[in-house]
């Protein structure tokens, strides 16, 4: 499978956590994000691998429609790119944290 063709989406956000309400919806929406088979890649930052261009748009469509219904506060971007532009990401400080040492399992059926 060609690193062109694999793509990732990153999740960045940063959710008000003020109050108590906050604060449960900025913990929920970091388990549905793993429910959805992102993992983190920092606080706030999670990341995920797909097949093609094509399953990450769609992707990319569950997570923005998931978000227009339950999220309307604070600020999330999303970034699609390939699997070579992630594996050229420079550690400045810190290592890999161990879901990025292990290939994705989702890989490992083709």
């Amino acid at each position: 499978m060609s690193s062109f063709r694999v793509m990732w989406l990153m999740i960045m956000f940063d959710l008000p956590t003020k109050s108590k309400k906050d604060k449960k919806r900025y913990h929920w929406f970091h388990k549905e994000l793993e429910k959805e088979g992102y993992m983190m890649l920092q606080y706030s930052v999670y990341g995920k691998i797909f097949a093609s261009s094509d399953s990450a748009k769609y992707g990319k469509k569950r997570i923005k429609d998931f978000i227009d219904r339950n999220i309307k506060h604070g600020n999330i971007r999303i970034l699609m790119f390939t699997d070579k532009q992630f594996s050229s990401m420079e550690i400045i400080i810190g290592e890999e944290s161990i879901e990025e040492k292990n290939e994705p399992k989702q890989l490992l059926l083709f």
